[in-house]
């Protein structure tokens, strides 16, 4: 008769051991550069007491006038205008585990903390995102790509003569774009170059670690192919309370578990809606 033989398939199916790795494998998360990209100048003031900050802003004086040695000036005067950065965005993410879960699973308290407190970062965006509205008086500050929606260097350029024209502050430029319309700036030679770029290689590093025409090239999978081009204090941010995370037993209502709450506080407010420019 032929050998028998004993397969870890069926024979020696049970005493095949598996093994849970300890180590999570990372999740795929968007880029959130917004919450970076925005002006925070008037967090410190609301961050002990309060719900309300009161911006005060001036117009321009009239041009100045010539005048005579002996003769008599009239005084100006311009009236201040008041915006408020109102906090009102109390943002959670809270999520339960059972003791029996705690006990016999990997430990993976520490990771979803971390996705809990990265939701709370991703709602923050969005309502930034969705607080950004560009000019629609003319000149328009919402605009559309020349062709499809592929970024080329006339696009940009639209986009910064809209913001030099408004007079926009070139220090503290920033442009936010889609994945698609950020690998569009390689097909455009200048940008990559070494003949144009004082240091590193885009071609080599895949990124842009000098600015564009003045601005300084972020990139995100949330915007999907909206570009948008601003100056930083366009619109401020002042988080009052920072991510916190509070652990709370179940016991009490009888349950057999933890519950995770996460929470921020804060305020968004767009001061000025010339100095950002949608391409869409």
């Amino acid at each position: 008769m032929s050998d028998a033989t004993m397969r870890a398939s069926t024979e020696l199916a049970g005493m095949v051991p598996e093994v849970w790795s300890a180590k999570i494998y990372p999740t795929l998360l968007q880029m959130l550069p917004f919450n970076d990209s925005v002006s925070r100048d008037y967090e410190g003031e609301i961050q002990n007491l309060g719900d309300t900050v009161h911006i005060n802003d001036f117009p321009q004086f009239d041009p100045a006038v010539e005048i005579l040695e002996d003769e008599r000036a009239d005084a100006d005067a311009i009236s201040a205008n008041t915006q408020d950065l109102v906090i009102n965005k109390q943002v959670v993410k809270d999520f339960i585990i059972t003791k029996k879960a705690t006990l016999q699973s990997i430990d993976s308290m520490d990771k979803l903390r971390d996705l809990a407190i990265y939701s709370l970062m991703k709602r923050m965006q969005q309502i930034i995102i969705d607080a950004t509205v560009p000019s629609a008086a003319t000149p328009d500050h919402q605009i559309a790509y020349d062709s499809g929606t592929t970024l080329a260097l006339a696009d940009i350029l639209e986009a910064k003569e809209l913001l030099d024209s408004s007079d926009v502050e070139e220090i503290g430029r920033i442009c936010i774009l889609g994945a698609a319309q950020q690998n569009d700036l390689f097909n455009i030679t200048g940008f990559t170059s070494r003949d144009y770029i004082p240091a590193g290689s885009p071609l080599t590093t895949g990124t842009f670690p000098t600015p564009v025409l003045g601005f300084q090239v972020k990139w995100t999978t949330v915007v999907g192919n909206t570009s948008r081009f601003f100056n930083s204090i366009y619109l401020t941010l002042a988080i009052q309370q920072n991510p916190d995370v509070r652990m709370y037993d179940l016991g009490v209502d009888g349950k057999r578990g933890t519950r995770v709450n996460t929470d921020i506080l804060f305020g968004v407010k767009q001061l000025s809606d010339v100095r950002v420019v949608s391409v869409s």
